[in-house]
């Protein structure tokens, strides 16, 4: 981050990288991943839940988050609001978890 507390922009690489991330973990497959995860936080195993905590706070998930959103928009706004779209199916799908999880 800079000074202003504002992350600094992506360098192409890091595009590159988590672009190839992206299409190597579909969403089919992260689905079965965080699915297990819940499983094992639900049984009691502090990883998992230490794992799902840290996307659920969205310590991890924003950058990948952004980088979807910028690449999908035609410009500034239209990133925006993928990025608030997808922030609030994520809360929403985030509370459905804690109910399951009785968090």
């Amino acid at each position: 981050m800079d000074g202003n507390g504002k992350p600094y922009p992506r360098r192409p690489i890091e595009r590159e990288y988590l672009g190839t991330l992206n299409d190597v973990v579909s969403l089919d497959r992260w689905r079965v991943i965080c699915e297990k995860a819940a499983e094992d936080a639900q049984a009691g195993n502090p990883r998992a839940r230490d794992w799902l905590a840290r996307w659920l706070m969205a310590t991890e998930s924003r950058p990948l988050t952004v980088l979807a959103a910028e690449e999908a928009s035609n410009g500034p706004r239209a990133a925006a609001e993928d990025e608030v779209e997808t922030e609030r199916r994520r809360i929403a799908e985030n509370r459905q978890l804690l109910d399951v999880l009785h968090l």
